[in-house]
């Protein structure tokens, strides 16, 4: 079937599933049809099945908890899959560029690619080649437009066939409908037939993750240079460690007296801890780039730069604990926020960057090494944590764990949580003020409201679940 064909019906599908309709069942139905379609291609644009099920696994997490970051991570995730369905081996920053270049101006790149390749063809050689689907195209649309005008010329002749033509009414036709069917046939004609960046990607195949090993004359011409960065390596990585561990034992000594300190301030230390790891994570990396950059890597006489590298990572990653501890107990204490969660994901991606660092000195990697594996890192990361209903894991855990939660908050996530609020005052109605009450009570109607309205493209789990208890 031919391309134009088929992202026409596809078109139709996507106008029927989307057009005045939010985000639901329809992305899940959508992505099927967009991995069926892409991996029916052909083998040369065989798609790996890894990146498809994370394409539709997000749709799952949409249909499960319709948000704004589940439909976000959905989003990446599917520049991505059309990033790699047009080179499985690119990395991953690159295959999500060129998922977003896809879908803007693949037809304009490609017009201009197949423009550049014609130069120096004949004139009789191109007129030869013209497709027949092309002349049919051209041929109805001709045809359509002259009705349509002759139409009106005799329509003014003849007060029968006048009266004919009144009888036809196309009210039907919405241009907005129209525009958002022809958006559909765009995307879908740019995933059928994308612009193959092919310099851009063998560019970034080219790249490697190692070092590439001088020869020994090299090194031996280098000795002076290497030693006094050895030397100077070695003193900043000292003195950088020893402060170091000055604060983390200063850092000790303030988590065995928290007990006397306010919540206020609590909140600050997590904070300002989180805001000297930033600087420490960011120092350490790029300090590591700049003497672990060439030939140090293979001086024989590196031994001390690389100890203290390790250590210094090492205590480093000793701050990333105790700064996961105390955010923790602030938690603990105070119940969960959207804040606090992302302090832990944080630390957490820290945490990698850490160890990537360590690979990077340890087995001698370079800089594209950290980029490729840190992004894919956090790629994983967003594919994962858009898995979690954060507004009802947070509403759960503060209601069900904090004394005195702070309903106001939970109130504010937005509607995802209404039916647990709603839950909650129902059976703690002395606990609440009269306006907490009154502000669950019209968050829940105003959800129920929503969820009636939606049809069948909008679905999510909601709707089968209630239709299933009813």
């Amino acid at each position: 079937m031919n391309i134009h064909i088929k992202s026409i019906v596809s078109a139709l599908a996507f106008s029927l599933l989307f057009y005045n309709k939010s985000f639901g069942l329809n992305l899940f139905l959508i992505s099927i049809l967009v991995v069926v379609l892409v991996s029916a291609l052909s083998r040369a644009r065989a798609v790996s099945w890894g990146y498809s099920s994370a394409y539709i696994g997000t749709s799952i997490f949409v249909f499960l908890n319709p948000s704004a970051f589940t439909i976000f991570v959905h989003l990446m995730a599917f520049m991505v899959f059309v990033g790699k369905s047009i080179s499985q081996k690119s990395s991953i920053y690159l295959s999500w560029f060129l998922g977003i270049v896809n879908m803007l101006v693949a037809s304009i790149a490609n017009f201009v690619q197949k423009q550049e390749r014609e130069q120096g063809v004949a004139k009789k050689e191109r007129k030869a080649s013209s497709p027949k689907l092309r002349n049919r195209f051209k041929g109805a649309f001709a045809a359509i437009a002259l009705l349509f005008i002759f139409g009106m010329l005799y329509r003014n002749a003849n007060p029968i066939f006048g009266s004919l033509i009144a009888q036809i009414h196309l009210d039907f036709i919405s241009i907005p409908w129209l525009f958002f069917t022809l958006l559909g046939y765009v995307i879908f004609l740019h995933l059928l037939r994308p612009f193959d960046a092919e310099e851009l990607v063998a560019f970034d195949l080219a790249q490697k993750n190692e070092l590439e090993k001088p020869t020994e004359l090299v090194l031996i011409g280098e000795k002076k240079t290497l030693e006094g960065e050895h030397t100077l390596g070695s003193m900043v990585f000292l003195a950088l460690n020893l402060l170091l561990l000055f604060f983390l034992i200063t850092d000790v000594v303030y988590l065995l007296e928290k007990t006397t300190i306010s919540n206020a301030e609590y909140s600050q230390s997590v904070h300002q801890g989180v805001y000297a790891l930033l600087f420490s994570i960011v120092c350490a990396i790029a300090l590591i780039l700049y003497f672990f950059r060439g030939n140090l890597n293979f001086f024989q006489g590196n031994k001390r730069i690389k100890s203290l590298t390790y250590l210094w990572i090492g205590l480093n990653v000793l701050l990333v604990a105790f700064t996961c501890y105390k955010n923790y107990t602030y938690v603990e204490a105070l119940g969960l926020t959207y804040k606090r969660i992302g302090v832990f994901v944080y630390l957490l991606l820290t945490l990698t960057g850490l160890v990537t660092a360590y690979i990077k000195v340890a087995q001698v990697k370079n800089f594209i090494y950290l980029v490729r594996t840190n992004i894919a890192t956090a790629f994983v990361f967003l594919i994962v944590s858009a898995a979690i209903p954060w507004d009802k894991m947070i509403t759960w855990y503060n209601l069900k764990h904090i004394a005195q939660p702070d309903i106001s908050y939970l109130i504010r996530l937005g509607k995802g949580n209404s039916e647990q609020l709603y839950h909650y005052a129902e059976a703690n109605k002395i606990r609440l003020t009269d306006l907490e009450k009154r502000n669950i009570s019209d968050t829940y109607t105003a959800f129920l409201e929503e969820q009636a309205k939606k049809t069948w493209q909008e679905y999510s789990l909601y709707q089968f679940t209630k239709n299933e208890s009813e």
